[in-house]
């Protein structure tokens, strides 16, 4: 019997034979289970995966005070199958399952990379959101999300969610944001498709055709109800929407935004509703791709405030920015640098709606 033992300085539970399910040929989802719960029911601890493949066929549930943890501690890139890997299968056609990972009230994730080995492009194949949380202050971090349907979930009532050094390759939804009344956190977060074509899984897909359906499909960050939500160096690349905020059942957005980028993106930037606090976005880098004919856009039923600050606008898109609705929408100190790419006579800024005020700007 292989056991193994990681000190950490906290309880730890690591005394399970897991060598039977490391080559990711026999579902783990049993094993790992059972050792979630003992950690449970102990009270709280961390259960430490060690470097290997784990088939997981169902659903693994991570109680309160409890971490799952890998040996993850930098990026998995053109490395993607190295380290601590769950082999995703379950949920396959069916986007509203259980997740891969269901996070408890303050339990955590950590140091894992996470793989659909039966996912294609173009016909790409829905699944649960690869880690759901809900409750107080559910976190992950230090996650290599290889090619999810859905990456990250937490649209369920919560409050102080923590998301840092996430990276991957999101097929529908990167991160979606949503019920949150208190202060969510979302730092270090990177998406690009490289990271599925350069995983050195044997699934992946044509990279036209993987551009082609991000380019088409892919929202990297989708936010509805956060009050005070704080964002900081989050980044997507090639993706339908960059940041999407929306307006649901449970409401709207205000929030701290400061080195957000968006690359190549139809919208790099889209606002369907904010509270009226507000979005303050400072140091941004919103790039439209070929084909966009707004790099960002305000859409006509805002009411809230978008402040925009020291941001910079470029890429071939028609427009720097489409303004619509009865919100104020500000630029200030920003450096508009490309636009009209088809050479039409597009303005920089269109706007139809709203108040707006752009200042000390290039």
């Amino acid at each position: 019997m292989i056991t193994h033992i990681l000190f950490t300085g906290m309880l730890t539970f690591a005394g399970f034979d897991l060598s039977s399910y490391e080559g990711g040929a026999k579902d783990a989802t049993e094993a790992i289970q059972g050792m979630l719960d003992k950690a449970g029911e102990k009270g709280g601890g961390e259960v430490f995966l060690p470097a290997g493949r784990y088939r997981i066929e169902g659903s693994l549930r991570v109680p309160p005070g409890v971490t799952l943890t890998g040996t993850w501690r930098s990026p998995h890139h053109s490395e993607g199958l190295r380290g601590t890997v769950l082999l995703a299968y379950g949920g396959r056609g069916d986007q509203s399952g259980p997740a891969l990972i269901e996070l408890s009230p303050s339990s955590a994730v950590r140091g894992l990379t996470i793989l659909y080995p039966e996912q294609t492009v173009p016909e790409v194949i829905p699944y649960p959101p690869a880690i759901r949380g809900s409750g107080m202050h559910p976190s992950v971090m230090d996650v290599t999300l290889v090619n999810p349907y859905i990456g990250i979930d937490f649209n369920r009532p919560h409050e102080l969610h923590y998301i840092r050094n996430v990276f991957g390759c999101p097929l529908r939804i990167g991160v979606i944001i949503d019920g949150c009344t208190d202060i969510g956190r979302v730092e270090n977060v990177h998406f690009n498709p490289h990271y599925w074509a350069r995983s050195g899984a044997q699934n992946v897909p044509d990279w036209k055709a993987l551009l082609r359906y991000i380019w088409e499909n892919c929202e990297a960050f989708v936010i509805g109800r956060s009050d005070w939500e704080y964002h900081l160096n989050t980044f997507s690349y090639g993706c339908h929407i960059g940041y999407h905020f929306v307006k649901s059942e449970h409401g709207a957005c205000n929030g701290n935004f400061l080195g957000i980028a968006a690359d190549w993106a139809w919208r790099a930037l889209l606002v369907e509703q904010t509270q009226r606090p507000g979005l303050l976005i400072t140091n941004g880098e919103w790039v439209g791709g070929e084909g966009s004919d707004a790099m960002i856009e305000v859409a006509e039923g805002n009411e809230g405030v978008v402040q925009l600050s020291n941001c910079s606008f470029w890429g071939p898109a028609e427009r720097i920015a489409l303004i619509a609705g009865r919100g104020v929408v500000t630029f200030s100190q920003c450096n508009f640098c490309q636009w009209d790419h088809s050479k039409r006579g597009y303005p920089a800024i269109e706007a139809v709606g709203g108040s707006l005020i752009v200042q000390g700007s290039t």
